[in-house]
């Protein structure tokens, strides 16, 4: 019998080269889709995968070119969409760089699947961006599924982020209802865990700056100014929801394979805040000049990120903390991106 072909988008990324692995370790065909399949600089560490030279195969496609992604899907059953930049940084225009790449990407790959004869089921990823961002939280919130980042609010503290992940999100769900098609999106927190490639993605860029002292950085009344923090962008800055990249992918693979699965996923295992993981990293990485003193000028009191929907529903087992940052920091270290000061 043939292996069952899967796509996934951006598949050269922090997250979906390790989904790749777990794929191709489950025996499916996989098509990953990369802006260049000739970068080896890119793509080398995806060819090393076990597995990779018998059921890998690397296409370009350009997330906002329209059919781009029409031939690549024919004849996979599944489509993991995860190719997004995850950043707040851009050049001239945030809407353009940032938030139209993420709506219009989406809607591209769900557009192809629609025409698809093949395709059954589609796993977006979103992320706790498209929950998190609103000015009206509580003490006694619990953010889970039903809760929405507030577009307005994003453009209001310039989360070009949040806002392009949100709209991507509600997008793709409301096309799936209209159009029939089986969409599925996961919302995942910051990922931390094994790098699979020699260069840093923008999200390890950041766990490098927090080990090495640089990201943590002091909420002064000057750079709540600087950074357009007021009280809703200081609560969600200052509380994180942590995961490890292992459990991202396998809750992307039980959202694909259960038939139960449905709607949006919050895929979160600690709730922490920038205090505490602060000190959490200077005592468990000593070697490593991490700062554990934090002045914050509020700190947001409320439940954090709640993934009771996909433990239930879909059985997924977290990591610990410990584990997500020991797997990451000894890849790091591995890979030379991570030395001693």
């Amino acid at each position: 019998m043939d292996s069952e072909k899967v796509c996934v988008t951006g598949a050269s990324g922090f997250l979906a080269s390790w989904l790749v692995k777990r794929l191709l370790e489950e025996g499916y065909y996989v098509v990953g889709t990369v802006r260049d399949p000739d970068d080896a600089s890119k793509t080398a560490h995806l060819w090393e995968l076990p597995g990779a030279r018998e059921r890998l195969d690397l296409k370009k496609a350009d997330l906002i070119t329209p059919g781009a992604f029409d031939d690549i899907v024919q004849g996979c059953h599944g489509v993991f969409h995860i190719a997004a930049a995850v950043t707040n940084r851009y050049k001239e225009d945030p809407l353009t760089e940032i938030v139209d790449p993420c709506v219009l990407g989406t809607l591209n790959v769900l557009n192809a699947c629609k025409r698809s004869t093949t395709v059954k089921r589609v796993v977006c990823t979103s992320s706790v961006a498209a929950v998190s961002a609103r000015n009206d939280f509580k003490p006694d919130d619990v953010l889970d599924e039903s809760v929405w980042s507030a577009p307005d609010f994003c453009r209001e503290i310039e989360m070009w982020y949040g806002l392009g992940k949100t709209l991507s999100e509600q997008a793709a769900l409301e096309f799936g209802k209209e159009n029939g098609l089986d969409v599925i999106t996961i919302a995942p927190s910051l990922i931390v865990g094994e790098l699979l490639s020699s260069r840093a993605t923008a999200s390890v860029a950041d766990i490098i700056l927090q080990l090495q002292g640089k990201a943590l950085i002091t909420i002064s009344e000057e750079k709540q100014n600087d950074f357009r923090f007021h009280a809703g962008a200081k609560q969600w800055f200052n509380y994180a929801g942590y995961v490890h990249l292992d459990d991202v992918a396998q809750a992307h693979l039980l959202a694909y394979t259960n038939p139960k699965a449905s709607g949006r996923y919050v895929c979160s295992a600690i709730n922490m805040s920038t205090i505490d993981l602060a000190s959490f990293l200077s005592k468990r990485y000593p070697k490593h000049q991490i700062t554990d003193e934090i002045e914050v000028v509020s700190l947001a009191e409320f439940k954090g990120f709640s993934s009771r929907k996909l433990q239930d529903e879909l059985g997924l087992q977290f990591k610990s903390l410990e584990q997500m940052f020991d797997d990451c920091i000894a890849s790091l270290e591995r890979k030379g991106l991570l030395t001693l000061s």
